[in-house]
């Protein structure tokens, strides 16, 4: 069919965060249907790399690992950074550019030596890799946008002025023939931004789970899955800190990732695990899933994976980040922590409601966000 490179600074084998678990279910599509797949990722980075062969092995998604060394990126930062500091004194800070000499240069080689038919990007951190002025292959060039980056860094705290993120962004974007949102809420900007550019929908890319005849558990388990970043740790710190006292029902209550690192408390009703092997199994055997995060942009793939196995979920209005339908999508959003707890005590103590819950879920996921909705646009997207 075609080649295509992945440019991505994580080891997406490695499905222990959203963001990784989105560009493995890409990866594993475009696979199945013939397109072999090479990854320019980062070492000395988050992700690791001794086991690559070993869990490739197992799918045999990537055809061929490049690996950057991010450590040259950290070097010349700190020679560049009485320009950065410039740049914030004058109120017009960019994002951050990863993309170095040495970086464009292994890169270039990479892509003159195979010829790729699609260069495939998460992050506008490494656009400039794909710049006019430095990329001279003739790939189409496609932008998943997996967040809104300037949006975070200003959120977050990283930066205090936005204008001159959001110019980055929008610049950086520009470089790409076609953009792929996760997020209804960034397509509708973007394109509104870059008129002269095509812009897709593409939600998490899964598909209906069938749990027939699953019993709710007599002590109904309540579930939290996050990677250790900043959101995660926040929103699990006000759930326990403003939530958890409100909570008037019998519950067991799981949290699953490296955010439990930063969960200070031991109630006896709270089950921490940094790791799971078979989310399937963990899916199955949980009641209801929660999602109180206070920051943070883009579609979170635990609030979709949850819908897709019909569970009920409790969440803030940033859980329904992302989905076209802020208020008919079947999930509870509570932005107080007395709402957040009664949303919970009503799940456990009505079965009527918890019923419909699941019944609205269902309905929502099956019409808007179910991958066979969306599986002829891929083809598209690559034409």
């Amino acid at each position: 069919m075609g080649r295509i490179l992945f440019v991505y600074p994580h080891n997406f084998l490695e499905c222990n965060m959203g963001t990784n678990i989105r560009v493995y279910s890409l990866a594993k599509e475009l696979n199945s249907q013939g397109y072999k797949i090479d990854l320019y990722a980062f070492r000395n980075f988050l992700s690791t790399y001794d086991n690559f062969d070993e869990m490739n092995r197992r799918d045999r998604i990537v055809d061929t690992l490049y690996l950057y060394d991010y450590r040259n990126t950290l070097l010349f930062r700190k020679k560049t950074k009485f320009q950065r500091y410039l740049s914030r004194v004058l109120h017009n800070e960019e994002l951050e550019n990863w993309v170095t000499p040495c970086m464009l240069k292994q890169f270039n080689e990479i892509t003159s030596s195979v010829v790729y038919d699609y260069i495939i990007m998460f992050y506008v951190y490494t656009a400039d890799l794909v710049a006019t002025s430095n990329y001279r292959g003739s790939a189409s060039k496609i932008y998943f946008m997996e967040d809104l980056l300037s949006v975070a860094h200003f959120v977050s705290g990283r930066n205090k002025y936005i204008g001159g993120l959001l110019n980055s962004e929008i610049k950086r974007i520009s470089y790409f023939d076609k953009v792929v949102c996760i997020s209804s809420d960034e397509k509708t900007l973007f394109e509104k931004l870059l008129p002269n550019k095509r812009f897709y929908f593409l939600p998490h890319l899964i598909s209906k789970k069938d749990l027939k005849n699953r019993p709710v558990n007599k002590v109904m388990r309540v579930l939290f899955i996050g990677y250790d970043n900043e959101y995660n740790i926040e929103g699990m710190q006000w759930f326990f800190k403003n939530v958890y006292s409100h909570i008037l029902v019998n519950i067991e209550i799981i949290v699953v990732g490296k955010v439990v690192k930063y969960i200070d408390c031991d109630y006896t009703n709270l089950k921490k695990i940094e790791y799971v092997e078979d989310l399937h199994e963990l899916y199955s055997k949980v009641d209801i899933v929660i999602c109180p995060l206070q920051n943070g942009t883009g579609m979170k793939i635990k609030v979709i994976e949850a819908m897709s196995y019909g569970i009920p979920i409790v969440c803030t209005s940033r859980g329904v980040d992302g989905l076209p339908d802020k208020n008919k999508n079947g999930c509870l959003v509570e932005d107080t922590p007395e709402g957040f707890a009664n949303a919970i005590n009503q799940l456990v103590a009505n079965t009527v409601f918890y019923q419909e819950c699941q019944r609205r879920i269902n309905e929502y996921f099956r019409e808007i966000l179910d991958w066979t909705v969306y599986k002829e646009m891929l083809p598209t997207l690559l034409d």
